[in-house]
């Protein structure tokens, strides 16, 4: 095969193509920036506002006429219906890209010892999951939740008595109503917010409390690579582009050897012309085999001896394009003929 495509192509196309593939190769590894791909930095300011509102429904009573409360308020305890809270979020991000985000919204119920030290330990939690929305795009960079929860006072205050009977124990209790967000901006970079409304339990008299935080803004350095085309596109191409230059430059190695090395076929009839010259005549003119009986010599010597015998020359014929050289002994219709093949050749 590899000597059917080097006898087909001249070494100038070889070449030629060779130095194009090179040139593809090292063009797609510079343009692709696989080996040291470069990182520009995009900033983004991401802008977020909270904000926690809440009322306070009251059960049917006589001595307080409404029948819901506002905010910042002392409450008795005895006559609280329920707590319904909005929790509202809002985020922008400048580049307006869109982002991911997810939230949970749980009660806390817990309870906490007072040591002889003074201080309080927490002994007791348990979660109570509300709402929650699983991962979901913010598009176009602008996202707005607003959440209700309406949250059954006196049900987690019969829970707080429970613990109290079965444990005998005399605990500080309180409710902490969060909403918990979670947005990924760019690839890796994450911001969590936590909205908390904490309510004391097992008290005549409570008053609520909020932490969040209002207002907040970050700027966000963003690194991105610069590469052009999926690596793994470029890996494929390049080990194509390496193995068809490998392939040329074993065609065009093959092409040269025969101007500037001899194969043993050359040696061996070079030597056998050079070390019997004085007997063997070169013949350009086409033998006809046909014409003779042959008889096949094995060795060179066995030919000589019988020139010697016959005293006839040795005429040697050669046919360059075959790879194959003839030298024979020819008396009347009698042909000895010692054959010399090229057989590396015949192997390429």
């Amino acid at each position: 095969m590899l000597k059917v495509v080097t006898k087909k192509f001249s070494l100038r196309i070889l070449v030629i193509s060779a130095f194009f593939i090179a040139c593809c190769f090292f063009g797609l590894l510079f343009f692709s920036n696989i080996l040291k791909p470069t990182v520009t930095h995009v900033d983004y300011t991401v802008t977020q506002n909270n904000h926690i509102s809440y009322y306070v429904s009251l059960i049917d009573n006589s001595f307080i006429d409404e029948k819901i409360l506002g905010m910042n308020q002392s409450y008795i305890a005895s006559m609280i219906q329920s707590i319904n809270i909005t929790f509202s979020h809002e985020a922008s991000i400048d580049t307006r890209q869109s982002f991911d985000y997810d939230y949970t919204i749980y009660a806390k119920l817990s309870a906490s010892y007072k040591e002889s030290n003074g201080t309080n330990t927490e002994i007791w939690d348990k979660m109570y999951p509300l709402k929650w929305q699983n991962q979901f795009k913010a598009k176009q960079g602008t996202l707005s939740v607003n959440e209700q929860i309406s949250i059954p006072y006196q049900d987690y205050q019969n829970i707080i008595n429970e613990f109290k009977q079965n444990f005998g124990l005399n605990v500080d209790a309180k409710l902490d109503i969060i909403m918990e967000m979670h947005q990924v901006y760019g690839e890796d970079d994450n911001k969590t917010s936590k909205l908390l409304l904490s309510v004391p339990m097992d008290q005549d008299v409570v008053q609520i409390s909020t932490e969040y935080d209002k207002d907040s803004v970050y700027v966000k350095d963003e690194q991105v690579s610069n590469i052009k085309m999926n690596s793994s596109l470029v890996i494929f191409l390049l080990i194509i582009l390496g193995c068809c230059f490998c392939f040329l430059i074993l065609l065009i190695i093959l092409k040269i050897l025969p101007k500037y090395s001899k194969s043993k076929y050359e040696m061996m009839k070079n030597k056998i012309k050079k070390d019997y010259s004085s007997i063997i005549i070169e013949v350009d003119n086409h033998i006809d085999f046909s014409n003779f009986t042959i008889f096949e010599i094995k060795t060179i010597e066995e030919l000589v001896d019988l020139e010697e015998e016959v005293r006839m020359p040795i005429l040697f014929y050669e046919k360059k394009k075959a790879g194959i050289c003839y030298f024979v002994v020819i008396k009347d219709n009698y042909m000895y003929r010692f054959t010399l093949e090229d057989l590396e050749d015949e192997i390429l």
